[in-house]
């Protein structure tokens, strides 16, 4: 440094006994890197700023950035350590142009010029500007600010838990807020810082610790909350750290930080954005006033519709009071036994004519079957005459004693199914004077003459009386004229 402050004359004459010794004695590779760096030290005294584009960027796993600085015509190596590189807000990108502060040296190992870059700022645009841009992005494609995550502010809060400054006009405007709306809501406030180097980690961590004692103390929402200020002022509210910390909360969050416009990453993670800290509370907590009017509108409104209800039962049961129903509680059941006997009897009307056309069907079969058979036995006669007197030409006693015993299966056959089978077990045939059988007592009239045919022959006889149980009285008409009993046997 002693050096680079001498005057011309004398920086020219070492320069030349720098030559002359470079002419007469040999160096070393690294003797000649080694003085490389000092000619640079020498002629760059202090850091250099070096404005320029970024290039061909990596950031390796050791934490040391490594790029290129270049223009439209040139380009140099440079080189960030993970020290310094801990300093930037922002991730650095190829075609970022910023502005490089440090200094210029030959790296030994491949004799290549570099610029080792101690601080370094980004041109035309703040570099807070840059870094809260690349977070916002960065979280939003990881889903932090997806709505489907967002949980719903309980309406009417047991309690409510505030992270703030303890000193701030922020905590003031939201307690006379709270205790304005919703006072029977519990509020409890955890201090913490809302900038400097460390609020950041403060805050995440408050957040974490009201979360999880949320349960134990009603804790039903959360407001995060800062008055305004600046971008600076405001930066630890767009921390990642305090991000993350807003959407691991199983509490809902709603944040209320700096005015109107301002909009921090806080805000895009939270459950709710409020303006200001006092909207956070408006949101927070219902108003009391306004659930007061409700519920007198709703009070009003169940008092006209119990109202106008009693008065429909009252009328509805004055029209019952005059029914009959309750005039005469018998009159349904006398409805019904009428109803009973007109059923009773339309069924028994119904069961008759089943009865009687089964009869007059089953005596049309018998008729016909009777015809049927006398016709067969007619036919079987006819044939047995034909086969005896065929048997007879051709041997006649043999054949003779063959017809006499299909003759005689023939009558027992006719004798089973004829009704004089059934007569012999006990029952008998009245028939009128024409022939008709007698079926119902409605088919004789006092002094009609029956024939009864039993087992053993057929009684004559007149009817003297009807019963509607079907007796029948005979009267005697033997001949004489004391009304005995004549029998044709």
């Amino acid at each position: 440094m002693t050096e680079s402050l001498l005057p011309f004359e004398e920086k020219e004459t070492k320069a030349e006994q720098s030559r002359l010794s470079i002419e007469t004695k040999p160096w070393t590779v690294s003797m000649l890197i080694a003085r490389i760096n000092e000619a640079l030290h020498d002629t760059f005294v202090s850091n250099v700023a070096v404005i320029g584009q970024i290039s061909n960027f990596k950031k390796h796993s050791s934490g040391h950035l490594y790029f290129s600085l270049k223009d439209d015509y040139a380009s140099i190596n440079a080189v960030m350590f993970r020290s310094d590189a801990a300093n930037i807000r922002y991730e650095l990108e190829d075609g970022l142009e910023v502005l490089a502060e440090g200094r210029v040296e030959v790296y030994p190992p491949h004799g290549r010029l570099q610029l080792y870059v101690q601080r370094i700022t980004l041109r035309g645009v703040g570099d807070l500007e840059i870094a809260f841009r690349q977070l916002k992005e960065r979280l939003q494609k990881q889903g932090l600010f997806d709505p489907k995550h967002k949980k719903p502010i309980v309406q009417f809060p047991r309690a409510i838990g505030v992270i703030t400054s303890p000193t701030g006009a922020a905590i003031r405007d939201i307690i006379r807020t709270l205790s304005r709306r919703w006072p029977a809501a519990r509020v409890f406030l955890l201090p913490v810082r809302v900038q400097g180097e460390l609020a950041a980690e403060e805050i995440a961590e408050a957040i974490r610790l009201m979360d999880t004692s949320a349960k134990s103390l009603e804790i039903d929402t959360i407001i995060l909350a800062r008055g305004g200020g600046s971008l600076e002022e405001l930066w630890a509210f767009n921390e990642e750290i305090v991000a993350r910390a807003i959407f691991a909360a199983k509490t809902p969050i709603i944040t209320g930080i700096g005015h109107e416009v301002d909009f921090t990453i806080a805000d895009f993670v939270a459950d709710v954005r409020a303006a200001t800290p006092t909207a956070a509370a408006e949101i927070a907590v219902p108003d009391r006033s306004e659930i007061r009017s409700r519920c007198k509108m709703l009070s009003g409104r169940l008092i006209r519709a119990i109202s106008t209800k009693l008065a429909q039962c009252n009328s509805a049961l004055a029209i019952l009071a005059r029914s009959t129903a309750l005039r005469d509680p018998t009159w349904r059941l006398r409805i019904a036994w009428q109803e009973l006997d007109e059923i009773t009897a339309r069924m028994r009307r119904v069961l008759q004519l089943c009865k009687d056309d089964k009869e007059r069907q089953f005596t049309s079969s018998a008729r016909r079957l009777l015809w049927s058979l006398e016709h067969r036995a007619k036919k079987a006669r006819e044939r047995l005459n034909q086969v005896e007197a065929r048997f007879t030409k051709i041997h006649p006693e043999h054949r003779l004693d063959l017809l006499k015993q299909r003759v005689q299966a023939l009558a027992r056959q006719l004798e089973s199914m004829s009704y004089r089978a059934v007569i012999k077990r006990g029952f008998s045939v009245t028939r009128l004077a024409d022939g008709r059988i007698v079926r119902t007592i409605h088919d004789v009239s006092t002094g009609s003459p029956i024939e009864t045919e039993v087992a053993d022959g057929k009684i004559h006889s007149t009817v003297s009386d009807t019963k509607e149980v079907g007796e029948v009285i005979h009267q005697d008409n033997r001949g004489d004229e004391d009304g005995k009993e004549k029998a044709d046997v």
